[in-house]
């Protein structure tokens, strides 16, 4: 190991030396135009995580990605190490390269993507647009056609026809879910615009969005569909080693646990997964829930999941909305949690908050970290939602 990348000050985390490892001083320090690193991601993945890191240029040519999930892949399509080459220790590939979503690089640039969009009848009008993208799990582009604009989303492969699935039992349901074009076999659907306009967008006060939403959540629950759903709770113990060891930190994780150790676990239903007001869309006429989308969580579990889905996700919201509209949003947290109280919800709630929390630690927001501690904090001991600092 080269003396000055003791000096960089990502030196102590493992992810990143491995990625030194591989790169050598171009990850370490400027030298002319290969530009040092630094951490912009990191989720739960498999058995380890994933954690992007890009040069201080913000090339989007150059991103890197570390992966520790030992999940195993069709392909390799970078570095891979470890006795069994199956289920690595570890790998690392460069954007769009990710090896649990083949389709993914081919789709990026268009090649894919207007081939399978040719054989839907559609032709491509214009560039892709990628608008979402978690390594390792799923990449969203949207497509300019003469048919209007259609969404494409990328997936691993093993997931395609659980996700499939969940879309066809939604619209057998009669839930306002997108129109799946098609699909292949790689990992990739095609899927039409939601109906409406996104909630985020539009005007609606928190006890009309709210009585919309149960009556969704109602429709979700006689879904005819057995997979399990993924549970938040799962994730706590990720969270928990990757929030530090600082004292109210700590204390938050203590309460998480204590208050789901001790709450009762209800009869499991058919939820959304992911439940939040950025899937949503309303009608223009003001007369409840159009479209709703990104139903691939959908499964059988606790209805607290989506509760709390949505609670955490408005709170959030709320910190990165302007002025003139975050009150609105932490009513609305409030109205949310008020109606949807329980332990469960609240235990729940603080888990998505602290990983929040720690995904505004990694990129450099120390004062929206502490926030979200302190919300999340607040609401594991019962109190509101919504009553956070002004932030300007």
């Amino acid at each position: 190991m080269h003396a000055h990348a003791r000096l960089h000050p990502l030196h102590s985390d493992p992810d990143f030396m491995l990625l030194h490892e591989a790169l050598g001083d171009v990850a370490a320090e400027p030298r002319g135009d290969d530009m040092a690193l630094r951490l912009i991601s990191r989720e739960p993945l498999g058995e380890g995580s994933v954690s992007g890191f890009a040069p201080m240029t913000n090339s989007p040519e150059q991103t890197w990605y570390v992966d520790t999930s030992r999940l195993p892949v069709r392909t390799e399509t970078g570095l891979a190490t470890g006795d069994d080459l199956t289920r690595p220790d570890a790998r690392i590939w460069t954007h769009p390269a990710d090896p649990h979503l083949p389709a993914l690089a081919a789709t990026a640039f268009g090649h894919a993507a207007k081939a399978l969009l040719s054989r839907l009848g559609l032709v491509a009008t214009g560039e892709l647009t990628m608008v979402g993208y978690r390594p390792g799990r799923r990449a969203v582009l949207r497509a300019a056609t003469d048919g209007g604009d259609v969404w494409l989303k990328v997936v691993r492969p093993r997931r395609l026809d659980s996700i499939v699935g969940a879309h066809l039992a939604c619209a057998e349901a009669g839930l306002p879910v997108p129109t799946l074009r098609g699909w292949a076999p790689d990992g990739l659907l095609v899927l039409d615009s939601a109906v409406g306009t996104p909630a985020a967008e539009t005007r609606w006060s928190p006890r009309s969005l709210l009585d919309s939403v149960d009556a969704l959540r109602a429709q979700i629950s006689g879904v005819v569909w057995d997979r399990p759903a993924p549970s938040i709770a799962d994730r706590l113990g990720w969270y928990a080693g990757h929030a530090g060891d600082a004292v109210e930190v700590q204390r938050l994780v203590a309460g998480i646990r204590t208050l789901l150790a001790n709450a009762t676990v209800r009869e499991d239903t058919v939820v959304h997964g992911d439940m939040h007001f950025g899937q949503l869309f309303l009608a223009g006429d003001g007369a409840g829930i159009s479209g709703m989308i990104d139903v691939d969580t959908l499964g059988r579990g606790d209805a607290a999941e989506d509760s709390a889905a949505f609670i955490a996700h408005a709170v959030a919201s709320a910190r990165l909305t302007g002025v003139e509209h975050r009150a609105r949003i932490r009513g609305l947290a409030d109205a949310a949690l008020e109606r949807w109280d329980d332990p469960r919800v609240r235990g729940f709630t603080g888990i998505h908050l602290l990983g929040q929390a720690n995904s505004a630690r990694v990129h450099g927001d120390t004062t929206g970290a502490q926030t979200l501690y302190a919300t999340a904090q607040r609401i594991v001991d019962g109190g509101s939602a919504g009553d956070q600092t002004e932030e300007t």
